[in-house]
């Protein structure tokens, strides 16, 4: 590849990676569009499509088969036009608040007539440069999530799961312009929080959904996710390996239905703890 190609290749994609992914430190990663190196002239860039919130529960160590699910079924989903978040959270514990540590996109790919217009030259640029940034942002979509399960810790006193969620609708999901929203959770989506807890006597305990919602609400930690529809991996997980009774997790399952339900999102897919299948079905 010529010297002046590779130069700019690496000014678009690979010189905004500056994350050390072994700190504990690390400050959100970014990736950013081709086109703002490339310059394609009159046309306009084509917009973004789906946006994928990657949220990882700290409060849980996840064994090795729920985190390789995890990068598998993100990686699956990726495709140009493209953005995605990976953020981590637990409890509101010192250096535990929620957490975005990596956002990148993919940039949707000229049509034909728009390709047809641009000089072979830019084009060659362009090709080279969004194959780059594939490649990279593939290879940081599998380090990130190992950053996020690498800080899990079960020596957290509380799970806000709920507040998290708020934060994120607020934070992350209301400055968004994409219409087409997408949210895989990695949680066993078990809430201990002064608000609600579903632990009791060591065991999932009753709940009732339509009423523990209502708590909720009066609370004000239902968000405006924006019609996100989420996938939950890790639903009802037990790090000793063990299954909770089926009466335990439709509960489970059933809380967090009406929770996204009054979030103005919806659960797609709830996996206890697997998910069956791929996000976006």
């Amino acid at each position: 590849m010529h010297t002046k190609l590779k130069k700019i290749i690496a000014v678009a994609v690979f010189s905004v990676i500056t994350w050390n992914i072994t700190s504990e430190d690390a400050q959100t990663a970014e990736l950013f569009s081709c086109y703002n190196t490339v310059n394609i002239g009159n046309i306009k860039v084509p917009d973004l499509s789906r946006e994928l919130f990657v949220v990882v529960d700290q409060t849980v160590v996840f064994d090795k088969n729920i985190q390789e699910e995890a990068y598998r079924k993100i990686q699956n989903f990726l495709s140009p036009g493209d953005v995605v978040h990976i953020l981590g959270f637990s409890a509101n514990a010192e250096g535990r608040y929620t957490q975005k540590i990596f956002s990148a996109q993919l940039d949707t790919k000229l049509d034909e007539e728009q390709r047809y217009t641009t000089g072979k030259a830019t084009l060659r640029l362009l090709d080279n440069c969004q194959k780059a940034q594939d490649a990279e942002l593939r290879k940081s979509v599998g380090k990130a999530p190992i950053y996020s399960f690498k800080q899990a810790s079960t020596e957290l006193p509380k799970t806000e799961i709920l507040s998290s969620l708020k934060t994120i609708a607020s934070d992350i999901v209301a400055k968004s312009e994409i219409t087409d929203k997408y949210m895989l959770l990695i949680s066993d989506m078990m809430e201990n929080s002064e608000l609600v807890t579903f632990y009791g006597n060591g065991k999932l305990k009753r709940i009732s959904p339509e009423k523990d919602i209502d708590r909720v609400q009066n609370a004000g930690l239902v968000g405006d996710l924006q019609q996100t529809r989420a996938y939950i991996i890790g639903g009802g997980y037990m790090a000793d390996g063990n299954y909770r009774p089926s009466s335990e997790l439709n509960a489970l399952k059933s809380f967090w239905d009406e929770y996204f339900k009054r979030s103005n999102g919806s659960i797609n897919m709830f996996g206890t703890p697997s998910l069956l299948g791929e996000i976006g079905q």
